[in-house]
């Protein structure tokens, strides 16, 4: 997994707010994520990497909010308003230098966003998942009854740390723990006095004041939101666009949230990424040694069966690697990552997680240029080069070239020299090394 960006700090009215940036602009997009820690979101596979496809569109700045992650927590005895929550995304925006924001708003992060659009320049707004108001009204039916928002703060001062609470919000990716969000996000205290917050505030008359290019996104099949909020906020904003994208996920970040990014992309960009874009990217190749008697030997029930569980285990490594399946081969997979060492340790990892299966891999490991064939294939050389990797390898190596080597400069990873070899199809000789780790 890639380091997570340095953690900064700003000071406001006393209290320290943890903020993080990466990538280069204009533009710079600010991920107001609201009731839920940032910090984190960095430090697990799933979410790392929507956030570094984020990054990829320009400068990418994040932050806890009071009470979450790194950030200093509230004071129970004075707790913050929704107006103190807007004051800590100005003192984050000015500290982190942007000038010209596009504003990504999700969960009660939207809201801030929102009020924040209404005050100062923007260049675009983009709501995820939000809502302009919690509670049910006369005027608001879409709203939860008070019976049922008694019962959400009951759970979050009894409930919270034990993960079922995210497990609602979102599908879990991986191995990741069920805790892991909420232990390492925040405490009883402050979650359920962040939720006092989030029921309390109403920012529909602020909506039609909104006058920057605005995109509501919401999952189509969210219960913990459902997409009636979403369709009233693009109603109330003048202009603004609607975009209800597959999914059920509340935190979307939790597992990948690619189309809620692939929206976000052609709003800011014009365009999205497609089938033919060219990319440099790590490739990795894995491969059951033997595969072929094996299934022979034990007939096709078995092999069936041992192949999906295969398959299960590799896919929860990947996923805690920080990899994309890109297909099966059959016996086998390619992956891509965006780095090269964590490529080479999920090979490793799905060597191991298939042992008492009694089944032996290899895997080869690439980096280079390639083409995005549909959601389920890349193509060119490259390609080509890491599965001659995986061919060539034996049982339990993971075969890398000199590209590879050299992209895991400074960290544990270990390469024996193969020396040079010739791969079918590819014009030269080649440098191979086997990755080891200590």
């Amino acid at each position: 997994m890639l380091t997570p960006p340095r953690i900064e700090f700003v000071v406001r009215d006393g209290l320290h707010i943890a903020y993080q940036s990466v990538g280069s602009g204009p533009p710079d997009i600010v991920y107001v994520a609201g009731s839920i820690a940032m910090s984190v979101q960095w430090e697990l596979p799933a979410s790392a990497k929507s956030l570094r496809r984020l990054a990829s569109l320009g400068r990418l700045v994040t932050f806890d909010q009071q009470g979450m992650g790194y950030s200093d927590r509230m004071d129970l005895s004075d707790p913050p308003t929704l107006e103190d929550l807007v004051a800590d995304l100005e003192a984050v925006i000015e500290a982190a230098g942007v000038t010209d924001p596009i504003l990504f708003g999700t969960h009660n992060g939207g809201a801030v966003a929102a009020l924040y659009a209404v005050r100062h320049p923007v260049r675009q707004l983009i709501l995820c998942n939000s809502w302009a108001r919690l509670e049910q009204a006369d005027d608001f039916p879409i709203g939860f009854s008070e019976r049922v928002l008694d019962r959400m703060a009951e759970r979050y001062k009894t409930e919270w740390g034990a993960g079922r609470i995210s497990d609602e919000y979102a599908s879990r990716r991986g191995d990741e723990p069920a805790d892991r969000d909420e232990l390492a996000s925040t405490s009883h205290n402050q979650v359920a006095q962040l939720f006092g917050i989030n029921r309390k505030y109403d920012i529909r008359q602020a909506l039609p004041a909104i006058a920057v290019p605005t995109l509501v996104i919401h999952l189509e099949g969210n219960q913990s939101i459902p997409a009636a909020h979403g369709a009233y906020i693009a109603g109330a904003i003048p202009g603004a666009q609607l975009v209800l994208v597959p999914g059920t996920d509340q935190l979307f970040l939790r597992n990948y949230g690619t189309p809620v990014v692939d929206e976000v992309e052609q709003f800011v960009t014009g365009r999205r990424t497609t089938f033919a874009d060219r990319m440099r990217t790590t490739m990795l190749f894995t491969d059951i040694v033997g595969s072929t008697p094996l299934a022979a030997s034990i007939g096709d029930a078995r092999w069936s069966a041992l192949i999906d569980d295969h398959n299960d285990r590799l896919h929860r490594v990947v996923v805690a690697h920080g990899g994309h399946e890109v297909k099966s081969t059959g016996d086998g997979f390619l992956v891509a990552f965006d780095e090269p060492a964590p490529a080479i340790r999920c090979a490793l990892a799905s060597m191991e997680a298939v042992r008492d299966l009694e089944l032996e891999l290899r895997a080869g490991v690439h980096v280079g240029e390639v083409a995005r064939m549909g959601k389920n294939d890349l193509s060119g050389l490259a390609v080509h080069f890491a599965q001659r990797l995986c061919g060539r390898a034996g049982s339990g190596q993971v075969l890398v070239s000199a590209v590879v080597r050299d992209g895991c400069s400074g960290t544990d990873i270990g390469f024996a020299e193969q020396g040079l070899a010739e791969l079918k199809g590819i014009p030269g000789s080649w440098e191979i090394f086997e990755a080891r780790l200590p």
